[in-house]
């Protein structure tokens, strides 16, 4: 956000931090706006166009989401956000393979991403692979800042 002469700050300066306030606001339909504009007029738009489908998800219109996180991908191939959601939207299908590719891609385009390897341990639970799932998310907890088990209860963030 931009600091006025005054100290004080204005509004989101960019169509991209507009909409990243509208979602933290969950005014979904105003948020696609913003990130439509984003991805539109930005140097980023593999990440507006992931964040705009996290808005259609709130808004439960999962195949607008998929949609805009393989554009995402296209504008930028190794984009881990976009990947994890369609491994997350494969898990939820019950389409186990898809999602294990899309976490592992994730994790190798970002091996920073905490979310990445927090879903993927869910994913190696489901199929009942207990010891490397809890590694999962150690790594996760681990990238996190926090402890694992500050991690599991959300108490912990990384800024």
């Amino acid at each position: 956000m931009r600091m006025g002469s005054s100290g004080f700050r204005k509004g989101p300066a960019t169509p991209f931090e507009q909409g990243l306030q509208a979602l933290a606001e969950r005014h979904y339909d105003a948020a696609i706006g913003f990130f439509s504009a984003a991805a539109d007029g930005t140097d980023r738009p593999a990440e507006a166009l992931s964040k705009r489908g996290v808005c259609y998800l709130r808004l439960n219109d999962p195949h607008a989401a998929a949609a805009d996180f393989e554009a995402a991908l296209r504008a930028d191939p190794k984009h881990a956000p976009a990947l994890t959601n369609l491994g997350n939207l494969a898990l939820e299908g019950g389409r186990l393979d898809e999602a294990r590719a899309h976490y592992e891609a994730a994790i190798a385009a970002d091996p920073e991403y905490p979310l990445a390897h927090h879903n993927y341990a869910v994913l190696l639970k489901r199929e009942g692979r207990i010891g490397e799932s809890v590694r999962e998310l150690r790594r996760a907890a681990k990238l996190e800042n926090g402890s694992f088990w500050d991690f599991l209860s959300g108490r912990r963030r990384r800024g």
